[in-house]
């Protein structure tokens, strides 16, 4: 054996996790395991009743009554192991059990260019997004806000090149699917491809102050899901999933391709952190006729935007992560923990009427956040949360909800809106 083989192993602790590295810095393996626990209930604004929703399959029995689903849920239970091979080489498996199923998250594998620049290949997430960029440990509200978790292309296969300096950062790469059961099945057609980029300048970032300017932008077309006609859906749920339905919900169909682009502004002073984010989408598409001629139909377009701000009132301030260009980690040192206040507004417009003969009403929603929250350590957090959100007629979750039989625009002019309550538990480990 090679002394490199012979080397030997030390077991440490660095923020509640558990580290296994070698004397001679070659290999460094650690767990990053999550768990989060939710619990919400949803209060309507006016009664439901005479609401009616499409059955649940998954119920032995469904009255197709439209109600909400008040209650508890493990939102993750992630177990993932991340590891540095060789010093150059680095990878990490993630696997997410939450909802009684099995999906894989993170699956890659890279390599250092040297200490601020690096490939990688496998699923990981697309640069796309302040926010979708910032991992869920360090999220200020429950959930991301509706147009990051609509827009943001997530985490699908694909190969990257990552680089940053002292005021810069830059990512860009090429991505398909996702790591999904279709990739079994038969005559499924080929996957989609995209072409994703983020890049972002922070021209002031120090202990007291960062400025953080970006933007991204992607050009994809939709996977064929064995279909002659690619269809692309947007969706999203109302910045809760213990009701797991999501209101606005568009389907284009016979979709080209389609673009994103989206602009990220960050400022923290001290413990005040103010961030925002306005996304846009563009979708090429076409109509058929009767004798299956296809013509064109003009471009769809959805938009939408968000604020938050946040103010630590006990403990440490977050910190400017320049590597992954996002404001997330938080030291914590004081006994007691850290107390953090968060608020936010997002909206997001699912609705497009350019084309007569090819309008889409996803709907429109408009949510109103505040959180708090506390990290008794850094790897634990008890967080409040509580949300309105402001639907339109047209967030009927893809018409799936009526009211006494006829359509929600035709008889609710003004949506359904609600209150959510939510308390969030969590442990990384």
């Amino acid at each position: 054996m090679t002394s490199e083989e012979k080397s030997g192993v030390k077991a440490f602790v660095q923020n509640g996790r558990l580290h296994f590295a070698t004397a001679n810095g070659n290999f460094h393996w650690w767990l990053d395991n999550r768990i989060y626990l939710d619990a919400a209930g949803y209060i309507p604004t006016e009664s439901v009743d005479g609401l009616t929703s499409k059955a649940n399959k998954d119920l032995e029995e469904d009255d197709g009554k439209f109600r909400f689903s008040n209650g508890a849920i493990v939102r993750r239970a992630r177990i993932a192991v991340k590891a540095t091979l060789y010093k150059k080489w680095f990878a990490e498996f993630d696997m997410d059990f939450a909802y009684d199923e099995a999906t894989v998250k993170d699956m890659y594998i890279g390599y250092k260019i040297n200490d601020r620049m690096w490939v990688k290949a496998g699923q990981f997430k697309e640069p796309m997004s302040m926010e979708s960029s910032t991992s869920s440990k360090y999220l200020q509200s429950a959930e991301r806000p509706m147009p990051v978790d609509i827009f943001a292309s997530g985490r699908h296969l694909g190969a990257s090149l990552t680089a940053y300096g002292n005021h810069w950062w830059a990512s860009g790469g090429v991505f398909g699917a996702k790591v999904d059961l279709l990739q079994k099945e038969r005559n499924r057609g080929d996957d989609g491809y995209a072409f994703t980029g983020r890049a972002a300048i922070s021209p002031v970032n120090n202990d007291e102050t960062t400025v953080h300017i970006g933007g991204y932008a992607t050009y994809r077309t939709p996977d064929a899901n064995g279909n002659e006609h690619r269809t692309v859906e947007f969706r999203g749920l109302p910045e809760s999933e213990v009701d797991r339905r999501r209101f606005v919900d568009a389907e284009v169909e016979n979709v080209n391709h389609y673009y994103t682009l989206g602009y990220e502004l960050g400022f923290r002073h001290n413990k005040w952190l103010l961030t925002g984010e306005y996304v846009f989408t563009g979708i090429s598409r076409y109509g058929i006729g009767k004798n299956d001629e296809e013509y064109s139909l003009k471009n769809a377009t959805f938009n939408g935007w968000y604020a938050s701000t946040s103010y630590m009132i006990l403990g440490q301030a977050r910190r400017y992560a320049a590597d992954d260009a996002e404001f997330g980690p938080m030291p914590v040192r004081r006994k007691g923990g850290n107390l953090e206040l968060a608020a936010h507004y997002s909206t997001v417009n699912l609705n497009d009427f350019h084309d007569a003969r090819a309008v889409i009403t996803g709907g429109k929603a408009n949510a109103y956040s505040l959180s708090l929250n506390w990290y008794p350590k850094s790897n634990l957090l008890v967080g409040l949360n509580y949300t309105f959100m402001d639907n339109d007629k047209f967030a009927d979750a893809k018409g799936h909800i009526k009211a006494d039989g006829k359509p929600l625009y035709l008889s609710r002019k003004d949506g359904i809106d609600f209150n959510i309550l939510q308390l969030r538990l969590m442990a990384l480990f």
